[in-house]
């Protein structure tokens, strides 16, 4: 425990006895009874002391702060061809619902890491590169939309490798900085072309996960006209998740696999891991001090005073 005050000590102190003597003479003066001013004066002076600790500000100095995800690269990566919005994610829900979910509980457990967001379709796009405005991320993934089933040209996930590998080459030329990947797919690809190995980015990427969403029974996918209609099998259209793909995909960049069709309960652990493995903590003796406030403690009692103390005025007019 230690002192950090907002005014020299010896000025609180001296604002103290004034406070204090001024009001003991003016109770003394009064004409009320002795054992009235005595008990006036004792919550006076309670209220005095506590804004006086109060004013010593106290604090507890911890010596071996952790400085946590100041050390991450976090890059998300978001499969945003049509088949994203197939209703089969946790029942009948549109799968980019647990895409938006499961990227607002990585960067809140990841914060203060720098976040990344890549998305693909018919191509790829860096919504945003590295930065510590996960708000932003946030931001960005609320406004993922469906493309226009009209315009949808096919789902190909090797479209998103050159700019994964512009940005994961950027961050390893940051000197201690460790990078994860989140992949987030179906896994399909509909336009007749295999999937480009990724095992070239490997050696960038630290952790992470390539993340399943979607059934093996399919979903229906809806625009604004409604179901899409597929003119070979004259059904509405089901999308399918392909696991072979997706683990193929984690193979290569040396991550696991995981299937969040029905929750994000496997993520969570993975990502307080990751969360575990990456704080950077400053040993005792490097002369990094913390200081964490307790005058708040203070600060209650004194309120608790202060109503007892207008009871008191209220009770005192009424008699």
């Amino acid at each position: 425990m230690s002192i950090r005050p907002i005014f020299p000590v010896f000025i609180l102190i001296i604002i103290l006895a004034a406070l204090m003597g001024a009001t003991a003479y003016i109770l003394f003066r009064n004409k009320n009874n002795l054992k009235d001013k005595i008990f006036s004066m004792v919550r006076l002076g309670i209220i005095y002391i506590l804004l006086f600790v109060i004013g010593l500000r106290p604090v507890t100095v911890k010596t071996d702060y952790e400085f946590a995800m100041k050390n991450l690269d976090v890059m998300i990566v978001v499969d945003t061809t049509i088949s994203m919005w197939a209703r089969d994610y946790d029942g009948s829900n549109e799968r980019m619902k647990g895409v938006v979910a499961d990227i607002k509980g990585i960067t809140k457990a990841l914060a203060g890491s720098n976040f990344a967001l890549v998305t693909f379709d018919d191509k790829a796009k860096v919504l945003s590169p590295f930065t510590q405005d996960f708000e932003y991320v946030n931001d960005l993934a609320d406004t993922l939309k469906s493309p226009d089933s009209m315009y949808a040209s096919g789902s190909d996930m090797s479209i998103p490798f050159h700019d994964m590998q512009a940005l994961l080459l950027s961050s390893s030329k940051k000197e201690g900085r460790k990078t994860i990947v989140f992949f987030m797919s179906d896994g399909e690809i509909t336009n007749n072309k295999e999937l480009m190995s990724y095992a070239e980015l490997a050696e960038y990427i630290d952790g992470g996960a390539v993340l399943g969403y979607g059934s093996a029974s399919g979903g229906k996918m809806k625009d604004e006209s409604g179901y899409i209609y597929d003119y070979q099998t004259r059904q509405d259209a089901l999308s399918k998740i392909d696991e072979d793909n997706l683990k193929k995909l984690a193979e290569d960049m040396g991550i696991e696999y995981m299937n969040l069709n029905n929750g994000a309960s496997s993520l969570t652990g993975l990502v307080q891991l990751i969360k575990d493995g990456s704080a950077i903590v400053i040993e005792k003796g490097d002369g990094a001090e913390v200081y964490e406030d307790t005058y708040y403690y203070y600060a209650i009692a004194l309120a608790v005073m202060l109503l007892f103390e207008l009871f008191f005025v209220i009770r005192r007019e009424k008699l």
